[in-house]
């Protein structure tokens, strides 16, 4: 067992450290190091931790929120995968992620990869590719989003750049009145795909999904950002 906490906090320290390193130490980053150091700090301190009372009560409480983590990682994961387009829908909303540059990050890529199969399939939808100019970002999300499914084939007549929103809810907020009265499909990652469909919901619109896999190596951190920021989602129902 100490072996094994060890080497688990090891591998998440260094996940979120990566990703901290070429993405940025964002929250679900710095969660995921977090998570990795008390599991490393267990596994130093498991003799002490069973003979103290207190110790006992703080491994509870750890244990429990690893475990509330971990249940909601795997729900919101296997929802995002259960897509609901039909394939006849009339626009596309594309959500953004962060770049690289000039270029999508692999999670925004991942995104735009669907879309671009999406399209493919329904060759008359157009996509409002949505995402504002984040932090430490060089351009916005949609320009390069937009440049990216031009590079793939895609015409530019079918896309639609919303250049404003600065969050889920605001990416449906911008992109509500251009599809107003038709019929809608959002793309996003897998993780996301839930809270986006609440995000949609509270916009007054009634669209199908579709999710997109995320790299087994940034779902650690993704989750950890998700998770809060669900939690954060509850002021938009006052």
């Amino acid at each position: 067992m100490i072996i094994i906490l060890f080497l688990i906090g090891m591998a998440l320290s260094a996940d979120g450290l990566y990703y901290g390193a070429t993405l940025g130490m964002g929250l679900g980053e710095a969660i995921i190091v977090g998570i990795g150091i008390l599991c490393i700090l267990w596994s130093v301190f498991y003799d002490a931790i069973k003979n103290n009372k207190f110790l006992r009560i703080l491994r509870g409480a750890f244990v429990t929120c690893m475990a509330v983590f971990i249940i909601y990682s795997g729900a919101v994961c296997v929802f995002g995968h259960m897509d609901t387009a039909n394939y006849n829908e009339d626009y596309i909303i594309v959500l953004g992620a962060g770049l690289n540059g000039n270029f999508p990050s692999r999670v925004l890529e991942e995104r735009l990869l669907k879309a671009e199969e999406y399209m493919n399939r329904n060759g008359n939808a157009v996509a409002i590719v949505s995402g504002g100019q984040g932090k430490g970002e060089v351009t916005t999300e949609a320009q390069v989003m937009a440049d990216y499914l031009a590079f793939r084939g895609i015409g530019a007549e079918r896309i639609l750049p919303e250049e404003n929103a600065r969050n889920t809810f605001e990416n449906f907020q911008y992109s509500a009145e251009p599809t107003k009265g038709a019929n809608v499909v959002f793309i996003t990652s897998d993780f996301h795909v839930l809270r986006s469909l609440q995000m949609a919901n509270l916009n007054g619109m009634n669209v199908t999904h579709v999710g997109a896999p995320t790299p087994i190596t940034l779902l650690p951190v993704s989750c950890a950002r998700e998770l809060v920021a669900q939690l954060a989602t509850i002021r938009y129902y006052f």
